[in-house]
């Protein structure tokens, strides 16, 4: 029996980490499930989430900040109910994986301290661990071309992201192309977590 793989991306959004992981399920040989951390915001009571600048106490949302240069930012909020969902996303690629599927991960985890709990998670598992990034101005004009971000969310995710990370692969996707960064990473020798 094949080693079940886990290809696990984290990124700023907009960093093209569903892209990237859409092209990669076209380009492997070996069956792999997609699941992000959106498919499990998606099956979340809409009511308990807001993507307008408000505030939720249960669910995810935004809260303006500022960075040292006086730009906006929008820093995600954590309800108790969007925490236990972003729980339940490590929980079901784990239950994935043991019933044999390699998996793409696409995530939003913010540093070290997140991605050790994914790690912890799927320790034991083979894999191939990679942050997805692009320069801030690129993140941001593919912020404003798209109807469902909010502006200010890379910016702040940008700087959290890969805060105190190393990577098996670090993808820029602005400096490469969708078709180099799928090849890089099928060239890549799946580490173990």
């Amino acid at each position: 029996m094949e080693k079940t793989q886990i290809i696990y991306f984290n990124g700023p959004s907009s960093s093209g980490k569903t892209c990237l992981a859409r092209a990669l399920q076209k380009a492997l040989e070996e069956p792999f499930l997609y699941v992000s951390i959106d498919t499990m915001v998606q099956m979340m009571p809409p009511s308990l989430n807001d993507w307008t600048g408000e505030s939720t106490p249960e669910g995810f949302s935004w809260k303006e900040t500022r960075d040292e240069d006086g730009n906006t930012m929008q820093e995600l909020h954590m309800g108790p109910f969007a925490k236990k969902t972003s729980k339940s996303f490590k929980e079901v690629v784990v239950s994935l994986v043991r019933a044999g599927h390699s998996v793409l991960i696409d995530d939003v985890a913010f540093g070290k301290k997140d991605v050790d709990m994914w790690k912890e998670a799927l320790k034991g598992f083979g894999g191939l661990y990679v942050g997805v990034t692009a320069p801030i101005e690129v993140l941001e004009q593919r912020e404003r071309e798209r109807p469902d971000r909010i502006k200010g969310s890379a910016r702040a995710q940008y700087y959290r992201c890969h805060k105190d990370m190393t990577y098996d692969l670090l993808l820029d996707t602005d400096a490469n192309t969708l078709e180099e960064n799928v090849a890089k990473v099928i060239s890549a020798q799946p580490m173990s977590f």
